[in-house]
């Protein structure tokens, strides 16, 4: 798919954001929980989503992956109120993920995808 040239996909959003850092994933997720337990209690709140979502996240994704995603979810989502990175909208959009102050399920699915993250289905 095309996005129009006033989005930003996700992924690029992120790796772009990280080399301005000068970070890499790793560090960012080297100073983060590996408990599973901190880790879902940190999900639960930055998502809207169900025990049986919950356990696939955990089943699925590794403790790096899930705090890559918390990351990226709370910079990219939560605190960005605008949904913007650079002057372009973040794709997938924050309204399309976002409801009130949570990722939705359903956005959470796609977050995943733009990541290239394994999926929950």
């Amino acid at each position: 798919m095309s996005l129009p040239s006033y989005y930003i996909p996700l992924k690029k959003a992120v790796d772009d954001f990280l080399k301005e850092q000068g970070l890499t994933p790793i560090d960012v997720t080297r100073v983060m929980d590996e408990n599973s337990e901190g880790i879902v209690e940190s999900l639960r709140k930055r998502c809207m989503i169900s025990f049986r979502t919950e356990k696939k996240l955990l089943e699925k994704l590794t403790s790096k992956q899930l705090n890559f995603l918390i990351f990226v979810i709370h910079t990219f989502y939560i605190v960005n109120m605008g949904g913007m990175y650079k002057g372009l909208l973040i794709y997938p959009r924050r309204d399309q993920v976002v409801s009130g102050q949570k990722i939705t399920e359903e956005g959470l699915r796609q977050i995943l995808r733009a990541l290239g993250l394994p999926d929950i289905d």
